[in-house]
């Protein structure tokens, strides 16, 4: 049955890549894969690198060709000139689409119309990550995050900004070409509430999967009508969950 998805409206998947129920179905993701998509498999050096790479690839795949009404081994994929992936084969769909990639979980962000970017990140090492907020954060972010009272409740908003900002530059599809110091996001109490920077109207945010092991954030170049979660296995179930 095909996927459907209006203007506005997005849908996030979610993968956790340690889920053992995808053993069943490692053979059939294998047959997916493209020639440079087994090409680059086979290059990666370790056997838990190569597993995400394969999850991620098709449930890239597996949800798009549910939007497209093909075969997830029909859709051909290309990369805009600073490296954002685009879908050339099946043409004509309007389909807008980000990945991102993290230890144990892959996501896929697909709306229609306007541009959309994810980013997803694992908390591992965090302590040391504060020490590079300098190097990436405008002004007015370092003063909110330095306001802080704990080292926890730094780290946490960390997390918040770095992938808001991952998002949005994803969505941009201009990769660095945007400084990271020129435009802010301002959070409340956690929440995204407000982003500064180019067509600051036009870009809508959310955050999501806050929690001990991981933060996302999506960006989309529109106001964001309508969102739905959905954890699944790629030729599996597919399980809808609450944005809280």
């Amino acid at each position: 049955m095909k996927t459907t998805v209006s203007p506005g409206n997005l849908d996030v998947w979610f993968c956790f890549t340690g889920d053992k129920r995808l053993n069943t179905y490692l053979g059939a993701y294998n047959a997916m894969l493209s020639d440079s998509e087994r090409e680059q498999y086979e290059q990666l050096p370790q056997q838990d690198q190569r597993h995400d790479y394969l999850v991620s690839r098709v449930l890239l795949r597996t949800v798009l060709a549910g939007y497209c009404d093909c075969e997830p081994n029909e859709l051909v994929f290309g990369v805009s000139e600073y490296g954002k992936p685009e879908l050339l084969s099946p043409a004509g769909q309007d389909l807008q689409f980000n990945t991102a990639h993290t230890h144990g979980l892959t996501v896929c962000v697909v709306g229609r119309s306007y541009p959309v970017g994810i980013d997803a990140e694992y908390h591992s090492d965090s302590a040391s990550l504060l020490s590079v907020a300098d190097d990436y954060f405008s002004s007015q972010e370092l003063q909110a995050l330095h306001e802080k009272d704990s080292e926890e409740a730094k780290l946490a908003d960390f997390f918040r900004y770095w992938t808001l900002k991952e998002a949005y530059l994803k969505a941009r599809g201009q990769g660095l070409s945007i400084p990271l110091h020129d435009f802010s996001v301002v959070l409340k109490d956690g929440a995204f509430v407000e982003f500064c920077g180019p067509e600051a109207e036009r870009w809508d945010f959310r955050l999501l999967l806050q929690d001990a092991n991981y933060t996302a954030a999506l960006a989309m170049g529109a106001k964001i009508q309508q969102l739905r979660l959905l954890k699944c296995i790629p030729l599996g179930p597919v399980e809808e969950f609450n944005a809280t």
